[in-house]
């Protein structure tokens, strides 16, 4: 098995063919999150979504009026949570929707856009709040003490209260398990808030209130940049944690009669839903229902991806090609013109030679290839494809 910058996942042989002999499996897992039928989780986030708003309002009048910027702080840590509960609730209804004829996968990324504006929006507030903390630190501004401890402290009960509800609502789902973290962490911001309005309130400190506006920040930017990072992977299509294209392919070519998997692919479609993409080469003898049947069972239940389009292909006697790894970009042409000469010995080494290093170029990484993919590219360019010359010489 190997794998090449064109060819993600291992193989035992490459062959990149997209004729019509093909059969073609495309399937579809019901995609609707678990929220979306999950009526008592849904009206928990809505409670959730209103107390939050309230509680944002109060602390953004109460910052401005008692020149506290840890409340100021804290309610923009709960705008990014409020925009969670949304979000959620949004996505909710959004597994819903059917797809059309012009947004063939549904509106789930939708979801993924808002939370990139989402954590973009917070580190653009995170660098406000920063900055007057440093000042605040450097040249004290007077705070209510008093009345920055008495919101803090309301804060502090409703948002014990809204964890309490999201938890009492028992939903596994990933979105209801994302908004009660946020709400944990909304939690923590008013204790941080509480407890720097209790230090000026009894000792006068007015430093305090920017020493826990810069811990809320730190909890902000955090949140953040996990909300950018992974909002970027689905948008660019990046492989979900803990999968990637060799895993996928591994447990292709474990399945019986599969002898070959290739141009394998795996990606988020939408939160929650998992895709999948191969060409797959089976042993002639198989049964081609049977195995595409095998490898979206094998997916669903071992990797759960949900999203599965295999191309098939049965084997047309061609002699596998062993293990191996990367190569150097020379040794890999050497590789691809011995083991193409010997399947092809009507054509010249020079040619293949010559067709090997002009494929290379356009595929190799850091002066490495994999010599697999690079023997299925030179084949191409010269017409041929494996099993041809079996087919001649019988």
């Amino acid at each position: 098995m190997s794998g090449g910058p064109h060819d993600p996942a291992p193989a035992t042989a490459h062959a990149h063919d997209h004729s019509s002999g093909a059969a073609h499996a495309h399937s579809h897992a019901p995609t609707a999150s678990a929220l979306a039928g999950d009526s008592r989780a849904r009206r928990a986030l809505t409670f959730a979504l209103a107390l939050g708003l309230v509680v944002l309002v109060a602390e953004v009048i109460a910052g401005v009026v008692f020149g506290s910027l840890a409340l100021l702080g804290d309610a923009a840590h709960m705008a990014t949570d409020i925009a969670a509960y949304a979000v959620a609730l949004w996505a909710a209804r959004a597994a819903t929707r059917p797809v059309s004829n012009t947004r063939t996968f549904g509106h789930g990324r939708v979801e993924i856009l808002a939370a990139l504006a989402n954590g973009a929006t917070l580190l653009a507030a995170s660098a406000w709040i920063l900055v007057e903390s440093v000042r605040r630190l450097i040249e004290p501004t007077a705070v209510d003490g008093a009345g920055m401890s008495v919101v803090a402290g309301i804060g502090l009960v409703a948002n014990v209260l809204v964890f309490a509800v999201l938890w009492r609502s028992g939903s596994d789902s990933l979105n209801m398990r994302g908004a009660m973290l946020h709400a944990l962490g909304d939690l923590l911001g008013s204790v941080a808030a509480l407890s720097a309005g209790v230090v000026i309130a009894t000792t006068g400190w007015e430093r305090a209130d920017p020493l826990a506006s810069l811990l809320l920040t730190a909890l902000i930017v955090v949140g953040a940049w996990r909300l950018i990072r992974q909002s970027a992977d689905v948008l660019l299509d990046a492989a979900p944690a803990g999968i990637d294209a060799e895993r996928v392919g591994r447990l292709l070519v474990a399945l019986d009669g599969v002898l070959e998997a290739h141009d394998v692919h795996v990606w988020t479609m939408a939160p929650g839903t998992l895709a999948a993409s191969a060409h797959v080469r089976v042993d002639g003898g198989a049964d081609p229902d049977a195995t595409l049947d095998a490898i979206e069972r094998a997916l669903h239940t071992e990797l759960g991806i949900a999203h599965v389009t295999i191309q098939l292909r049965a084997d047309r006697g061609s002699r596998p090609i062993e293990t191996v790894p990367l190569m150097q970009l020379e040794d890999a042409i050497d590789w691809a013109t011995e083991h193409i000469a010997r399947a092809n010995p009507d054509l010249s080494r020079a040619v293949i030679s010559a067709a090997a290093g002009a494929a290379a170029i356009g595929i190799a990484t850091q002066g490495r290839v994999s010599p697999v993919s690079l023997s299925s590219r030179t084949l191409s360019s010269l017409g041929r494809r494996p099993g041809d010359d079996a087919a001649d010489q019988a």
